[in-house]
């Protein structure tokens, strides 16, 4: 199966790098700096509207790792993310860090299997 190529985007206003357009022969992907789904779109320039509008935003918020030390799933926020490592910080499922149960943890090459938006 070939892979899909991706086109890096950088933000209109200051051409800052916010993600990824890709397209798999029929829809527009929207992609995240390290390649996680945003959204998909039926033209590239609506795919490029999405990471231009929330490219970086999407980052925030509550998502989760897979800790291959604990065996299994952890709310974390990212504080540090880059096309092939992503920095996480576990958290409640509040976002809130727990004193108790903190650990930051450096997720490399991350994928659908080690890294997902909380809903």
């Amino acid at each position: 199966m070939a892979q899909i190529k991706k086109t890096p985007f950088f933000r209109l206003d200051d051409n800052e790098f916010v993600g990824f357009i890709a397209h798999d022969g029929t829809t527009w992907q929207a992609l995240t700096i390290f390649g996680y789904q945003i959204s998909r779109e039926s033209t590239e320039s609506a795919a490029e509207r999405v990471l231009n509008e929330e490219g970086l935003t999407f980052l925030t918020g509550i998502w989760q790792y897979y800790d291959t030390d604990d065996k299994e799933w952890f709310p974390c926020v990212i504080k540090e993310a880059y096309e092939q490592r992503v920095i996480v910080n576990r958290t409640n499922v509040f976002g809130y860090k727990d004193p108790d149960d903190y650990k930051q943890v450096v997720i490399e090459n991350p994928t659908e299997n080690s890294l997902i938006k909380s809903a």
